[in-house]
C-alpha cells in the first residue's frame, strides 16, 4: 500500500461490542462441588450443565441441592465458584503411581514420605513400598468428600469480578460471622446484595434476633438480607425429602420476579411463593415472629398451605436508618447503579463543549433511564419532577472540572416503600341508618 493513499477494508460484520451485565436476576452461590474449575466462576444456565462441569451430587450434595432449586423456583443464571472438595479432585492426584516399577529404592522411598507414608525403609523391599503408595492413593480416591474450609469459600468468593455484572450472592448454608461480612463486604464492591442463611436449626428466636443485631454492626448491612428457615424440598427418590438453605429459594424467587417486576417490589408475601418447597424446618409463634422481623430476620410462613418468603429487611438497625430498612430499595439500587454505569460508559472520552451540549445529553439519558422504575412505582412522587432529579447543570460541571476532563452528574431519588402492615377497619351500620359518603 503506498503513502499517502487510502485503503478500504470490507468486513462480513460489525466487530462485536460488549457491554456490561445489567440483569438483576443472577445469582453468585459458592460451594463445595465434586470437580470443576476452581480458578474461575462459571456461568450455569440448567442443572446438566452443572453435572456436566461440576460433578455429581454426591461430591457437593448442599450446592446441587441449591441449584436445583434455584431453577425450579424460576431462575435462568447462576455463576458457581466451586470449591472441589473430594480426594479426586483435590488430593489423590497428587499422589503419583505411574512408573513405580522403574524407580529405584531411593526414589520409590521419596514418593512413599510424599504420599504421607511413615518410614518406607523400613519395608522389605521396592514391591512392597510400590504396593503401599497404590494402597494410600485407592484409599484417597474412595475417601468421603472434604469439607469446604472458610479460607478456601472466601477465596472462591473473590472469583465474582465486578465485571460478571449485579445479582443476589450467596455461600447457601453457611452461618460464619467472618463470612457474613465477607458477603457483604463483596456486596458492596461489586454493585451486588447479599443472602445470607441463618443456621440449620433447632434455633431459639432470641439467637436470631442476637445474631442480626450484631450484623447492625457490619460495614456494609444494607447491602444483605438474612433469610430462614431452611426449607424441605422433594427428595431425589419418590418419597423422601430434603433441606436447603433458604437463599437458594430466595434468589430463585428473586431471579422469576425480576422477568416481569422491577426490583424494588418485595420478592415477599404474594410475590414471594416457593414454586418448589413444600414445608419449613421449624415454626415459630406469631410473636417469635414479629420479633425476628424487627431485628432484620427475614422468616418465611406457611401461608394457606404454601410456603411464602415473609419479609423483606436488610441488616441496617432499623432504629437509627429507617432509609434503607426495604431490601427492595437495596435492589432497586443495584439496578440503578449498574445502568447508570453503562450509560456513563458510553460518555468517557465524549467530547465536553463549551455550550453545554454533552452535559446536556448525558443528563437526558440518566432521565430516562429512570422514568420506567417511576412509571412502575419504584420511584415515590406525585410526578416524575418529585420522584427523582438528575442535576449536570454548572453547579456540579463547572469548567475547572470539565478542564480537568471530568464529566458529573448527580442523582437524587426517592425510592418507593413497602406495606409491612395491612390494615381492615369493617363497621357495621344498622340498617335504620345511612352509609357515611
Amino acid at each position: 500500500m503506498t503513502r499517502p493513499g487510502t485503503q478500504i477494508i470490507q468486513r462480513d460484520q460489525v466487530p462485536p461490542r460488549s457491554t456490561p451485565p445489567t440483569e438483576t436476576g443472577v445469582w453468585f452461590a459458592v460451594g463445595a462441588t465434586a470437580s470443576g474449575p476452581a480458578d474461575r466462576a462459571v456461568l450455569v444456565r440448567s442443572l446438566s450443565s452443572y453435572e456436566a462441569t461440576f460433578g455429581p451430587r454426591s461430591g457437593g450434595q448442599l450446592l446441587y441441592d441449591c441449584v436445583e432449586t434455584f431453577f425450579r423456583e424460576g431462575g435462568a443464571k447462576v455463576y458457581i465458584a466451586a470449591v472441589p472438595t473430594t480426594p479426586s479432585a483435590v488430593g489423590a492426584q497428587t499422589i503419583d503411581t505411574t512408573d513405580l516399577d522403574t524407580l529405584t529404592r531411593s526414589e520409590l522411598d521419596a514418593r512413599a514420605q510424599a504420599a504421607g507414608i511413615e518410614d518406607p525403609a523400613s519395608l522389605p523391599n521396592k514391591e512392597a513400598v510400590a504396593d503401599a503408595i497404590r494402597g494410600v492413593a485407592a484409599d484417597a480416591n474412595s475417601a468421603a468428600p472434604r469439607a469446604a474450609t472458610p479460607t478456601q469459600l472466601q477465596a472462591a468468593l473473590d472469583l465474582f469480578t465486578a465485571d460478571l455484572g449485579p445479582g443476589q450472592v450467596s455461600i447457601p448454608g453457611e452461618s460464619d460471622p467472618a463470612l457474613y461480612d465477607a458477603l457483604l463486604d463483596h456486596a458492596q464492591v461489586t454493585n451486588r446484595v447479599a443472602l445470607l442463611d441463618i443456621p440449620q436449626g433447632p434455633n431459639i428466636p432470641a439467637d436470631l434476633v442476637a445474631l442480626a443485631t450484631a450484623l447492625h454492626d457490619s460495614t456494609w448491612p444494607r447491602y444483605g438480607a438474612l433469610f430462614g428457615p431452611w426449607a424441605t424440598i422433594p427428595g431425589v427418590a419418590v418419597g423422601t425429602s430434603r433441606t436447603v438453605p433458604y437463599s437458594a429459594i430466595e434468589a430463585g424467587i428473586i431471579a422469576r420476579n425480576d422477568i416481569s417486576l422491577n426490583p424494588n417490589i418485595p420478592a415477599a408475601g404474594y410475590n414471594g411463593r416457593s414454586a418448589f418447597a413444600t414445608d419449613l424446618s421449624e415454626r415459630f409463634t406469631d410473636l417469635d415472629y414479629e420479633q425476628m422481623n424487627e431485628a432484620g430476620v427475614n422468616m418465611a410462613r406457611l401461608i394457606y398451605g404454601g410456603v411464602e418468603t415473609y419479609g423483606y429487611r436488610t441488616l441496617v438497625d432499623p432504629t437509627t436508618d429507617l432509609l434503607w430498612r426495604s431490601f427492595g430499595n437495596s435492589r432497586l439500587n443495584m439496578a440503578i447503579v449498574a445502568r447508570a454505569e453503562v450509560i456513563a460508559e458510553r460518555y468517557v472520552f465524549a467530547q465536553l463543549d463549551g455550550r453545554r451540549k454533552k452535559t446536556s445529553q448525558f443528563g437526558a439519558e440518566l432521565s430516562a433511564m429512570l422514568v420506567p422504575y417511576y412509571e412502575g412505582g419504584a420511584l415515590f412522587g406525585a410526578t416524575a419532577d418529585e420522584a427523582f432529579f438528575v442535576d449536570v447543570g454548572s453547579q456540579v460541571n463547572t469548567d475547572e472540572t470539565m478542564e480537568n476532563g471530568e464529566l458529573h452528574a448527580v442523582i437524587r431519588l426517592r425510592m418507593s416503600p413497602f406495606a409491612e402492615l395491612v390494615v381492615i377497619e369493617i363497621v357495621k351500620v344498622a340498617i335504620t341508618e345511612a352509609l357515611a359518603a
